[in-house]
């Protein structure tokens, strides 16, 4: 499912009496996600990422802007309408249900032409369990499972309708390193084999580099550059996404152009175009 996003912008009104006016946390945001890929939306704390995700599944309003699935403008559409998954950074699973029953929960909710039999949510369960690699936990609670687990529980949750659109917020950022780096590439799999198109929200560059078709760089809510994870960390559009890329850090050096050339010092190192 090809995404648009079409000059989307979200601002929060002031809060208290000592606040600076509106917060626009999102501005004027334009691009468009090919179906079938994994887009890494990447960016400091604080740079909308996670408001955009929102934006996509509904969950926030755009204060102005259009959302496409498609063809189809969702922009007015509520959450359960369109089609999407989401899988949080603290899981949001539930305790008192078992593994099964956690993944079967968004498939009670379906109606009409939609509405499963118990036998055939319990199918779609296990298949999706297979798929995530946990199937063997299914008569487990959340609280028996290790953070690896969890995380995978609730990606399954999210698959089990085969959504639209797959969007996860910042959903490794709870594990510890070594794990993060196995289910990172477990999601890229995942990813692989269903062809949903995903968005993954982070603030780890390795992340959105590693398993992303293409990353977004965003900065105060704005959009720095898109392209494909080598190509903008050899073509940086701006000084920001040369800085944020890239370990060890780029290294950045005062200089000026005089007489056609670029000096660093007292030394001409290339001639400026």
């Amino acid at each position: 499912m090809k995404i648009v996003l079409q000059d989307l912008t979200k601002t929060f009104p002031a809060r208290g009496k000592k606040s600076e006016g509106e917060v626009t946390a999102v501005d004027h945001f334009n691009f468009e996600i090919p179906d079938g890929e994994l887009i890494g939306l990447l960016g400091p704390s604080g740079c909308g990422k996670s408001t955009t995700l929102n934006l996509i599944s509904g969950l926030l309003a755009p204060t102005s802007g259009k959302i496409f699935f498609g063809e189809d403008d969702v922009t007015s559409l509520p959450p359960e309408n369109r089609g999407v998954g989401l899988v949080f950074q603290n899981y949001a699973l539930y305790p008192h249900l078992t593994v099964k029953k956690n993944i079967i929960f968004p498939l009670e909710n379906l109606k009409g032409d939609q509405k499963l039999t118990k036998a055939q949510m319990s199918e779609k369960a296990m298949e999706v369990a297979k798929l995530v690699q946990i199937e063997n936990l299914m008569d487990r609670k959340p609280g028996e499972l290790s953070g690896g687990q969890q995380q995978r529980v609730a990606i399954a949750r999210a698959l089990v309708k085969m959504p639209r659109v797959l969007l996860l917020d910042e959903p490794l950022s709870n594990l510890d390193a070594r794990l993060r780096l196995q289910t990172r590439e477990e999601i890229r799999r995942i990813q692989r084999k269903t062809g949903i198109t995903t968005v993954f929200v982070t603030h780890d560059q390795d992340e959105a580099m590693s398993i992303s078709d293409r990353i977004v760089v965003m900065k105060d809510g704005q959009l720095q550059q898109i392209g494909k994870p080598q190509q903008v960390y050899d073509d940086p559009a701006n000084l920001f996404v040369a800085k944020f890329l890239g370990t060890a850090p780029i290294n950045v050096l005062q200089g000026r152009v005089q007489g056609g050339r670029i000096s660093i010092g007292s030394e001409a190192v290339m001639e400026s175009q």
